[in-house]
């Protein structure tokens, strides 16, 4: 009888060889199957991507160029690398990443301008003028809202812009000038044969201060023009929107989406527009008006260049005793951390005008446009940071006032 080992230390040995074999052909099965998994999940991704882009084309929702077509063959030549050399994870990115660049460089199908007339609220200065000169040379009928009658805003857009454009006065806060602007721009579609197709909320004010010292006027004038004015302009213009079958596009902030320390009022009416814009996204669909927010951040638009110091006095003559006694009245002249905030401000309204007129003219217009860095970041910070990790951030991107009470200074030590 043949002895295959020599002793017990061969036989333990040849054991563990067959162990650690097992083993490895584990491990590259199980490698096997994340490599699979990867490509399958990546190519499929791929395959649907493409499926609602066909689907978009048909649609007349985006436009396929020639270099999208491109686009498509080069992520399908990295799907075919992926199955054939498996790249697995390295190459599931790539992937991923070359749909996500793929999808943000499609282009919308735009509309025809073809006689269509909009209203802008908020006119006389900021994004509301640089918007009705924009729009004006692209063709629109422009009925540009304007509060001072005889300002220099109103001036200018009657020098500056075409006999299409037309200066109409509108104080968004109140009613009977709305139902008054209502009729006039009834009256004067009808008699041109023209349709309403969009109604531009941007019309908006802010004071800086917290709801203590502020005085109850103001708060109700700033969610009177900010949030009430929207929607009674809405109500009465919509029956000419309902004809057209056009837009609405509300002018909100990123301020409505994440807080802002003492500029509280201001935040509250923005996110009360942000959240109806939504609600309205929704109601009127049945009457295929699409409705679109616009959120800003970091512009020069002129909303804080208020008399700050006329404010103030006013402000401190109605506060109580108790206010007085805590805040001081150097807390009701507020001052920024910066010394030049303006120069930190964007004077080129070049990307907000852009969006607007895309949510004005895309067949199938994004519920949301973003301009500028922080009208992402603030709200997407906020929203999902935990609250201990939150909280120190937003002390250092939206804590912008530098603002301590009277009664938190620190008191001096008496001698004794």
């Amino acid at each position: 009888m043949t002895v295959l080992f020599d002793s017990d230390n061969s036989i333990k040995y040849g054991m563990v060889r067959e162990i650690q074999q097992r083993v490895e052909l584990k491990a590259i099965s199980m490698d096997l199957m994340i490599n699979v998994s990867w490509a399958t999940a990546s190519i499929s991704i791929f395959l649907l991507y493409v499926t609602i882009v066909l689907h978009w084309y048909r649609s007349h929702t985006v436009q396929l160029r020639m270099r999208d077509i491109n686009g498509l063959f080069v992520l399908a030549g990295l799907a075919f690398c992926l199955v054939k050399y498996g790249l697995a994870f390295q190459g599931s990115l790539v992937l991923l990443l070359g749909i996500m660049v793929s999808y943000l460089q499609l282009a919308p199908v735009i509309l025809q301008i073809n006689n269509k007339a909009i209203l802008i609220t908020g006119c006389d200065r900021g994004i509301g003028k640089a918007l009705a000169k924009y729009l004006d040379k692209a063709g629109f009928k422009v009925y540009a809202g304007c509060l001072e009658n005889e300002g220099h805003g109103k001036q200018d857009l009657i020098n500056s812009c075409s006999s299409r454009l037309q200066t109409i006065q509108l104080d968004v806060s109140d009613e009977s000038q709305i139902k008054t602007a209502a009729a006039l721009v009834q009256k004067e579609l009808e008699m041109s044969g023209m349709k309403l197709w969009g109604v531009i909320n941007n019309a908006g004010i802010c004071f800086i201060g917290n709801v203590e010292m502020m005085v109850t006027e103001d708060i109700h004038k700033i969610l009177a023009v900010n949030y009430l004015g929207p929607v009674t302009v809405c109500k009465h213009f919509l029956p000419l929107l309902r004809e057209s079958q056009g837009r609405i596009v509300n002018v909100a902030s990123n301020c409505g989406l994440a807080p802002v320390p003492l500029m509280g009022a201001y935040c509250a009416s923005k996110s009360a527009l942000a959240t109806m814009s939504e609600v309205w996204r929704y109601e009127f669909k049945m009457w295929k008006i699409k409705v679109c927010t616009i959120i800003p951040s970091g512009y020069k638009t002129g909303i804080m260049a208020y008399d700050k110091a006329a404010v103030a006095e006013r402000w401190w003559k109605g506060a109580s005793k108790s206010v007085k006694e805590n805040y001081g009245k150097d807390c009701f002249y507020i001052k920024h951390k910066i010394k030049d905030p303006e120069a930190y401000l964007n004077p080129d309204f070049t990307e907000i005008l852009d969006n607007i007129k895309l949510a004005l003219l895309s067949v199938s217009p994004k519920s949301h446009y973003y301009s500028g860095l922080l009208s992402r970041a603030l709200p997407f910070l906020y929203l999902h940071l935990p609250s201990c990790i939150g909280d120190r951030v937003m002390s250092i991107m939206a804590n912008w006032f530098d603002f301590v009470p009277k009664a938190l200074l620190p008191q001096p030590k008496s001698c004794h």
